[in-house]
């Protein structure tokens, strides 16, 4: 059995995926952080402390807040315990901190766990290869009013996929929407983001030609995706060797 520790466990993933454990007899809950004062409710340990949680996991699960996952890395490498992280909107400081923690244990990052999404990412580049010079990308997401981050990370996932497929170097390649004149469309990525209303997640990448358009898209339909996505990280992390890993890795998709 696997024992697993939420960090960010009373936000809306975290609820969601502390249910899923709690049903599933192949894994354990060994309790939650977060920045609420410590408690215990239907025999579940609620901490601030990620130390104090993390004494009794096995894997560690990340969705809180960027400062959370900055924490909770230190509390990783101390405890020497593997971590799966979907916290979005990093800093660069945040990031190479999860990249520094890859050297002493698994680290799983993913901003969408979703099935779907992954099997998009490597679709993605497959088809950018194969209209490469011939058509334009660009990409659009739709989320949730309360999303607090833009564009979403996902959307970078997509775009950096969207990129590597065309040859292109991803820095100075991904623009956040289009603004003013531009004489000549180059070899750059626009993502563009909406929000409203109360959608879970869309994401489509658009192929523009000149005498055909393709579009892919994906539809979460509910958040049972990424919890289905982020249990199946759980299971496969506990026997990987120190590094860094993707969702790419967990499905074998990487070439």
């Amino acid at each position: 059995m696997i024992r697993v520790a939420i960090n960010g466990i009373l936000g809306r993933m975290g609820r969601e995926l502390s249910a899923a454990i709690l049903k599933d007899e192949s894994l354990a809950l060994a309790g939650g952080i977060d920045t609420l004062e410590t408690f215990y409710a239907e025999e579940i340990c609620v901490s601030t402390d990620p130390d104090e949680i993390l004494r009794e996991a096995d894997v560690a699960l990340d969705f809180s807040s960027p400062e959370g996952a900055a924490a909770i890395a230190d509390a990783c490498r101390k405890r020497r315990v593997p971590l799966v992280s979907g916290t979005t909107g990093l800093s660069a400081a945040q990031q190479s901190r999860l990249r520094e923690l890859a050297n002493h244990v698994a680290v799983l990052q993913s901003f969408n766990f979703s099935l779907g999404i992954n099997l998009l990412i490597n679709l993605i580049q497959k088809a950018a290869a194969a209209l490469r010079g011939n058509f334009d990308g660009e990409i659009v997401e739709i989320h949730h009013r309360n999303k607090k981050d833009s564009p979403s990370g996902t959307a970078l996932l997509l775009a950096r996929a969207l990129l590597q497929g065309l040859g292109v170097a991803e820095q100075e390649n991904i623009r956040f929407g289009r603004q003013g004149f531009q004489a000549q469309r180059g070899p750059e990525i626009a993502l563009h983001s909406l929000r409203g209303g109360s959608v879970v997640g869309e994401h489509q990448v658009h192929f523009l030609g000149n005498h055909e358009n393709i579009v892919i898209t994906h539809q979460a339909l509910s958040r049972a995706v990424f919890v289905e996505g982020v249990l199946r990280a759980v299971r496969w992390i506990p026997s990987q060797k120190p590094g860094y890993y993707t969702m790419q890795d967990v499905l074998g998709l990487k070439a």
